[in-house]
């Protein structure tokens, strides 16, 4: 299965600044100041996995399996 990162990096690379840009944000956000190593440690792995994984062995497969676990216990608290 080809990932959608493939058919167009403009397109994944504009996703990607957004997630920085996003988890940027929730860091700057007073409201989430007792989750910021949380926050940035994701944010670590984010850059680490985009980067090829070199550091910490992440890859964005893995990071989208486990974020998508929260997405979908968040949506069905609403």
């Amino acid at each position: 299965m080809r990932s959608w990162r493939d058919r167009d990096e403009r397109l994944a690379t504009a996703a990607f600044d957004r997630a920085l840009e996003l988890l940027d944000l929730t860091l700057a956000d007073a409201r989430w100041r007792g989750r910021r190593k949380e926050i940035a440690r994701a944010r670590e792995l984010l850059c680490d996995a985009a980067l090829g994984g070199a550091e910490y062995g992440a890859t964005l497969e893995e990071l989208d399996r486990y974020f998508l676990e929260f997405a979908i216990l968040a949506r069905n608290r609403r």
